[in-house]
């Protein structure tokens, strides 16, 4: 994968689901790195400019909203593209325009993952980028270790 490749990341608290979304977009031309959660969502724009933040509106004890809350206060300069991943079946908790898009679970993977390329294939990097460490993608994260840190 290329140095310059698009940086992304999934925010997802059910297991199987992230490591499925990991796994089909690191065969795309991005960089993926993973949060199962607000706090180590915000750990991880803390030290790294996102091209896409791929973030499940539907994460326990509105997590989500605060996510968004936290990012846009600390990171209001950000030039990331926030998708939103929702169920439709719960209101929404968040003003919509605290993203750029909105899409409806169940997700057809592939189209998520062709939407999710072309949109982090646009976004233009910031003028002074984060020097972020290496992308989950470009490590080889192991997701079958499920020890605590």
């Amino acid at each position: 994968m290329a140095a310059t490749a698009a940086r992304i990341l999934v925010i997802e608290d059910n297991d199987a689901l992230r490591v499925m979304l990991f796994t089909v977009l690191r065969h795309q031309p991005l960089a993926v790195d993973t949060a199962s959660s607000a706090d180590e969502a915000m750990d991880k724009v803390r030290t790294c400019d996102y091209a896409l933040i791929l973030l499940d509106l539907n994460l326990p004890d509105d997590e989500s909203a605060e996510f968004l809350r936290r990012f846009r206060e600390f990171r209001p300069e950000s030039t990331s593209f926030v998708l939103a991943a929702r169920d439709p079946r719960f209101d929404l908790t968040i003003d919509p325009h605290q993203v750029n898009a909105l899409v409806n679970k169940p997700l057809e993977i592939d189209t998520l993952a062709d939407v999710v390329r072309e949109c982090a294939l646009v976004i233009l990097p910031p003028d002074d980028p984060l020097p972020c460490p290496p992308a989950e993608s470009q490590i080889g994260v192991n997701f079958d270790d499920t020890s605590p840190n």
